[in-house]
């Protein structure tokens, strides 16, 4: 029986618990990014699960991926506007969706195929897109695909650049890990968010997901489901998040609230 899919974008941190997916760092197989087990797209023949991005043979021509096998995304957007003039000296990208957030966007971008890929053996894949829209547990409607960075967090742009023009009152140095404390902390009565020296962090540090400096998708999210964060008891999310969303997390892990 194939079960309810929950595409990953970057609008899931506040998406329905009812679209949680299989367990964080549980693998691909059966996870939110195993296209075989999505209602509604083609399994690939020979259940294979990275076929549907990788190969070992005959892979597409990029530098931004190895082995990459999915088709690709032509999608052109415009970049995140910053709101603060202070802002104005952080260097974006020419192409916002630099680095794998191309790669994202190739089943993310809502106009190229989720279940399209290299057709091996002779092998047929699909030709449906993610659909256009889901209803959230507050009976709200949600995108699961991204049609315009100017309402998602910015991608693209330096993080030493920013971390530069905000100071380290505002945002970590990219040799931070990921906050690891347990959240009953983070939300302890008194806790002061900025005192973070000595909260558990991870060894895997921001600037590990950075692509050259940019900020990217993957920054935040571990697509393979294979170090991201596991929820606390009674929570059942999986966004493939490198920090819990109890305590925000995954945003104190950069930001300095």
């Amino acid at each position: 029986m194939k079960k309810i899919f929950a595409v990953v974008a970057l609008s899931a941190l506040v998406a329905s618990a009812a679209y949680a997916g299989s367990a964080a760092r549980t693998g691909i197989n059966g996870s939110m990014h195993d296209i075989n087990m999505a209602a509604g797209y083609t399994d690939d023949a020979l259940q294979r699960t990275c076929v549907f991005c990788h190969t070992p043979h005959n892979a597409q021509s990029t530098a931004l991926a190895p082995l990459w096998n999915h088709a690709p995304s032509a999608q052109v957007l415009t970049a995140y506007s910053w709101a603060s003039p202070a802002n104005n000296s952080i260097t974006f990208a020419p192409d916002p969706l630099v680095g794998p957030s191309r790669l994202c966007q190739a089943c993310h971008d809502g106009l190229t195929a989720v279940d399209s890929h290299g057709t091996a053996a002779s092998i047929p894949t699909g030709s449906t897109i993610m659909s256009s829209s889901y209803v959230d547990a507050l009976g709200q409607t949600a995108k699961r695909y991204i049609d315009d960075l100017s309402v998602t967090h910015p991608i693209g742009f330096l993080y030493a650049d920013a971390f530069t023009a905000r100071g380290a009152t505002e945002l970590v140095p990219a040799a931070t890990g990921f906050i690891t404390e347990p959240s009953a902390t983070l939300l302890a009565a008194g806790f002061n968010t900025n005192n973070r020296a000595a909260l558990a962090k991870s060894t895997k540090t921001i600037a590990d997901t950075l692509y050259g400096g940019f900020m990217t998708c993957a920054s935040c999210h571990d697509v393979h489901n294979t170090v991201n964060a596991v929820p606390d008891a009674g929570h059942n999310y999986n966004y493939f998040l490198y920090a819990k969303e109890e305590g925000s997390a995954i945003c104190l892990s950069c930001h300095v609230k």
